[in-house]
């Protein structure tokens, strides 16, 4: 059959963070665990390591996320700049130097969209932190900013990941 269903957003797996001090693995390790959300590719995990149990998003709770991050008003000029936008940083920055202020102004817009939507997703999947309940909130308190930041990419990660798999794969 040519044709993909949708699989079930039942499925909640339990994931770690590869910048956790309690990790051990190697740059290799660590994208093979972002590409398979396999604990076994990540190298040591510590017992100490923080554990965040996410579920799989069905369609419906992906594109709530997504209205909810302001799908209906994002720009759709930053929408296509950040399409565009080299993927080489010297080259990105000289290409971005080089936008009109609109222009930037409008991919700015675009990319406060792009957390806006990490953010919903992460707010309609995140179950638990190491074993206890929690909302998206509890993310806002990591400190420091940058391993917030790194939080929020790999959620998004897997979240997608899960997301997307058939049930195979999960």
């Amino acid at each position: 059959m040519a044709l993909s269903f949708i699989s079930s957003s039942d499925i909640e797996v339990t994931v770690v963070i590869t910048c956790d001090s309690s990790v051990e693995a190697t740059d290799e390790q660590r994208a093979q665990y972002l590409n398979t959300g396999d604990l076994n590719d990540l190298g040591k995990v510590g017992d100490s390591a923080t554990r965040f149990t996410i579920k799989a998003l069905s369609p419906s709770e992906r594109e709530r996320a997504e209205v909810a991050a302001g799908a209906y008003t994002r720009s759709e000029l930053g929408r296509f700049l950040w399409i565009e936008a080299p993927t080489d940083l010297k080259d990105r920055a000289r290409w971005h130097h080089e936008l009109e202020d609109d222009e930037k102004i409008a991919l700015a817009q675009y990319n406060e969209y792009i957390n806006r939507v990490y953010v919903e997703m992460i707010r309609e999947s995140l179950v638990k932190i190491d074993d206890e309940e929690t909302s998206v909130d509890s993310i806002d308190l990591i400190r420091p900013e940058s391993a917030r930041a790194h939080v929020v990419s790999e959620l998004v990660v897997h979240i997608q990941r899960l997301s997307t798999l058939d049930p195979s794969g999960k």
